[in-house]
């Protein structure tokens, strides 16, 4: 026996759930439509009856028998007779329908002596006891209902009764009902049309679905597969409005790898960076204190670079443990213009050695909450970085702006420029275009901006230079 899947179990429970509510809804809206529909009938009903009342003639049934000749004779003549100048009248009103009967009632001879819109002499001739028994002592107009009319051939009725009055008496009645299974039938035939047009409609709507489901399950392996093998950057997925959430969800994939790394290269940091400084101490001054000697004067170039080299490896380390997840930071509410201005110096200092500007650009902006050790060497990072991007000379610009509650800091050169297959691996400790990096500057500028509860974008042109815009949160503290 075939077992049904997953989306075909599905499908089964959402058509039969919509189509009970489905049913509960058409139930209800039928109740409240046959109640309006009554409502309306009502007042057509009453019209009727008051119509007729008014082109009564002045005479009374018994009046109209003799003025016809028809006194004395068999009851059913009588009836014949008045009607012959009553059935004219009902010929005067017009009715859209087919599911309401309308007549006049003789109290003098307790029949029907006239029925519209069709004459029907059965009704005449016979009487309605039903109908005899509601018009026992009503003296005003009067809405009702009747289980099983004659006048309908036992159907339930809606009836609405007028008096006929004649020298102050009641001499008969207008009377004017309305089919209530008629009424009925019609609004469930309208009903099963809208029912039979809404569960195909639902079936339309959920082959649709399943097609973009489908579609939905494909994309979504696709990507699973492309995030794997690092390359969901550029996916596009074949439902459109599906492409935006993938791509967020790539980027905040990218930034939690990201994250992961600088963790795991922070711990590494913080277990083995100071066991490795330690060594290269002791070794720099052995070093410096044989280069000292006379009898070793023939090799003191040699002893300076070894401990330039020593040197340029405790700077690396220097960095690497910048990196450690547990870092001391002490965090103020600070102007950052402040420390900005402090570091001012040394950074006009590179920029003049190498044939640089520095420009700033500092608006006036509130306090932020920062670490302003960390602060400056992710200020002189980025400048730095900027400078060594423009070998031919160019600006380098620093900006800060208040945007609402966010404060934004903004570092720009002319330089060279990041190609834009690298612009995904910027922060990535160990990644670096220089012939002499090490790929640890930005990777702690990364860590320190993910340290302060900020966040670093970068925008980069090919010949014209890089933009890092570094966003803080000045209404909340840093963890």
């Amino acid at each position: 026996m075939r077992k049904f899947n997953r989306t075909t179990k599905l499908n089964i429970k959402v058509i039969g759930i919509l189509a009970v509510f489905m049913f509960i809804f058409i139930v209800y809206s039928q109740w409240i439509a046959f109640q309006e529909k009554k409502t309306e009938f009502a007042r057509q009903l009453a019209t009727i009856t008051e119509f007729l009342v008014n082109e009564m003639p002045a005479s009374s049934f018994a009046e109209i028998t003799v003025r016809r000749g028809a006194g004395g004779k068999p009851i059913e003549e009588q009836v014949m007779a008045v009607n012959r100048e009553i059935q004219p009248i009902l010929a005067k009103v017009l009715i859209p329908v087919s599911n309401v009967k309308y007549g006049i009632y003789s109290t003098h001879h307790q029949r029907l002596v006239a029925v519209g819109p069709k004459l029907e002499h059965m009704l005449l001739v016979t009487v309605d006891q039903r109908l005899a028994a509601e018009l026992t002592n009503v003296n005003t107009p009067r809405l009702g209902q009747v289980d099983n009319s004659l006048v309908w051939y036992g159907a339930p009725i809606l009836y609405h009764i007028r008096p006929i009055s004649n020298n102050a008496q009641i001499i008969g009645y207008a009377v004017a009902c309305v089919n209530l299974n008629i009424i009925q039938g019609e609004l469930w035939q309208i009903a099963m049309i809208n029912l039979l047009a809404g569960f195909l409609g639902l079936i339309i709507v959920i082959m649709l679905f399943q097609d973009m489901f489908f579609k939905l399950k494909q994309d979504l392996n696709l990507f699973a597969q492309a995030i794997l093998k690092g390359g969901t950057k550029n996916f596009v997925s074949t439902i459109s409005e599906l492409t935006p959430v993938l791509q967020y969800i790539s980027d905040q994939t990218e930034k939690m790898a990201r994250l992961d790394r600088l963790n795991i290269i922070g711990e590494m940091a913080a277990s083995i960076g100071h066991e490795v400084r330690n060594p290269l101490t002791t070794v720099r001054g052995f070093l410096q204190h044989m280069g000292n000697k006379k009898a070793l004067d023939s090799y003191k170039e040699q002893f300076e670079l070894m401990i330039s080299e020593l040197d340029r490896a405790n700077s690396i380390i220097t960095d690497f443990l910048s990196l450690a997840k547990n870092k001391a930071m002490d965090f103020k509410d600070l102007d950052l213009n402040k420390i900005i201005a402090e570091v001012t110096p040394m950074l006009q200092a590179d920029a003049l050695q190498h044939n640089c500007q520095l420009e700033l650009d500092l608006s006036v902006v509130s306090t932020v909450c920062v670490d302003e050790n960390s602060m400056r060497q992710l200020i002189l990072n980025l400048v730095r970085n900027g400078i060594e991007a423009m070998p031919q000379g160019g600006t380098v610009k620093i900006a800060t702006v208040n945007c609402g509650d966010k404060l934004m800091l903004a570092i720009t050169d002319q330089g060279i420029g990041i190609p834009p297959e690298f612009m995904d691996k910027l922060g990535t400790p160990f990644f670096t275009t220089k012939d002499n990096g090490v790929g640890l500057g930005l990777a702690v500028c990364y860590r320190i901006v993910q340290r302060h509860g900020a966040t670093i974008s970068a925008v980069s042109q090919p010949g014209k230079g890089t933009n890092f815009t570094i966003e803080f949160n000045c209404n909340e503290k840093p963890a």
